[in-house]
């Protein structure tokens, strides 16, 4: 596993094509915006665990060429779909 630390506002890229970047710090949550070519699949941790697809839960949303913001683990809205 390749550990890195980054700021606010800073990202890695991963493949040359996708973008992870920490949008906000708040206490012990982070705020990450991933932004991927549509043919990349982008699932929360926790899904892709119990081996669940997009579009299985209400909130889920199918990878995209758009930021997916994610939200703290104790709220129900656990990823949102930005505008890029």
């Amino acid at each position: 596993m390749l550990v890195l630390s980054r700021k606010l506002n800073e990202s890695i890229i991963v493949n040359g094509d996708i973008r992870v970047e920490v949008l906000q710090i708040k206490g012990k949550q982070i705020r990450l915006g991933i932004t991927a070519p549509s043919s990349v699949k982008v699932l929360r941790g926790e899904l892709a665990q119990a081996g669940k697809e997009p579009g299985e839960s209400r909130r889920e949303s199918e990878c995209c060429s758009r930021k997916l913001e994610f939200a703290p683990r104790e709220t129900p809205a656990a990823a949102t779909l930005l505008s890029a």
